[in-house]
């Protein structure tokens, strides 16, 4: 039954970040179908992070207390917001309602990744948050990889069909396989939880290190091509972000369960992070495309290995009692983190030098959070 529980598990998640960017690639195409503005269909993906940052500490303390319950909720919510866009897909204020839906759902999916390894498979939670955290980055580039084909060849409704059937194929598979899943110790105060984590330094560095590194990779997804007009390579920023997310799944599947079982975690981080600023620095004095693709690249897949790697500490150093708060409470410094950058980040495009000084600037920052960080090889 667990296994059957992770499955759900995975393609719910994988769902509820292929729901997050669904009308992403075809932003002002919808708009126009749906006779409304651009900005309006892309208030849809906006939702996320704001809800995520809303919920992501309520959402933490509610695992602790009821995690089966809770991570049902947030399937639940996610499935109905998938599966209900295919009722009414032509209306504008329905497809923002079962996005708020999805929206809802999406922190009681991402924080229940540790909870749930440490509970149904401590000896292989490792493993598990790899696996769980592969879903979500499939989920969002299968969205944005497949978006305009779908959309321009088949129209609105197989656009959203995709994400709507694995949605619903994810609810029912992972209510299955939690069906006799019955929580050992429930704690009884989320007070207790949240007090207990807040007061954590390595949490806060953690969560700031996070967000750091995400404030990084989300503006090169955004706002690399405009960066590298001023410099004529704006048609090299969609491939070398596809090719730093393909070397980052890579990275992923191969760096996390070397380091975890060997208790590197902040060596990892330490070692990783100068290099990173390093590349962005050489990018600053220097672009060529051959350069992009190389650096972004290896940056991917030395970058994106960190969140299960900073997601098992929680598993390996915290209780299960308050690992949901303390996913919550490193999430919400991070996205807080992240979300702030992203708007500052515009009043540097207007050259690729300042860009990438920049990004060398927020990496540099997240170096100095790591030199603070406890060993953890114990």
């Amino acid at each position: 039954m667990k296994k059957i529980a992770t499955l759900g598990f995975v393609l719910i998640t994988f769902a509820s970040q292929a729901i997050w960017v669904t009308f992403s690639p075809v932003v002002s195409k919808v708009a126009s179908q749906l006779n409304v503005s651009s900005t309006y269909v892309g208030f849809l993906a906006v939702l996320y992070p704001v809800f995520f940052l809303l919920l992501t500490i309520p959402s933490g303390m509610l695992l602790d207390r009821n995690f089966k319950f809770w991570l049902l909720f947030g399937a639940l919510t996610t499935a109905l917001g998938g599966m209900g866009r295919l009722l009414i897909p032509f209306s504008y204020s329905w497809l923002f309602f079962c996005q708020l839906l999805a929206a809802i759902g999406q922190p009681f999916l991402l924080n229940g990744f540790v909870p749930f390894a440490s509970r149904l498979f401590e000896r292989s939670r490792s493993s598990i948050i790899v696996i769980l955290s592969l879903s979500m980055y499939l989920g969002t580039i299968f969205a944005s990889a497949t978006g305009y084909v779908l959309y321009t060849n088949y129209g609105l409704f197989t656009l959203i069909l995709p994400s709507s059937i694995i949605s619903f194929l994810g609810i029912l598979i992972l209510a299955l396989g939690m069906y006799r899943y019955r929580e050992q110790k429930q704690v009884t105060s989320s007070n207790i939880n949240l007090s207990l984590v807040v007061t954590k330094k390595d949490l806060l560095l953690l969560g700031c290190i996070l967000g750091l590194g995400v404030a990084a990779f989300d503006n090169l997804a955004t706002w690399l091509e405009p960066a590298l007009e001023t410099v004529n390579l704006a048609n090299a920023a969609g491939n070398s972000v596809a090719i730093a997310i393909i070397a980052g799944l890579a990275g992923i599947a191969i760096t996390p369960s070397f380091v975890n079982k060997r208790n590197i975690r902040t060596y990892y981080i330490r070692s990783i992070v100068p290099l990173i600023a390093i590349f962005f620095a050489i990018l600053a004095f220097y672009q060529a495309e051959l350069e992009v693709y190389v650096l972004l690249g290896i940056a991917g897949f030395l970058m994106l290995p960190a969140y299960p790697i900073i997601m098992d500490w929680i598993g390996k150093f915290y209780s299960k009692d308050i690992q949901g708060s303390a996913t919550g409470y490193v999430g919400l410094v991070s996205r807080a983190i992240s979300v702030s950058l992203m708007f500052i980040t515009p009043s540097f495009i207007y050259s690729a030098h300042s860009y990438f000084l920049l990004l060398t600037a927020i990496v540099a920052m997240a170096f100095i959070f790591s030199l603070a960080l406890p060993n953890d090889k114990k």
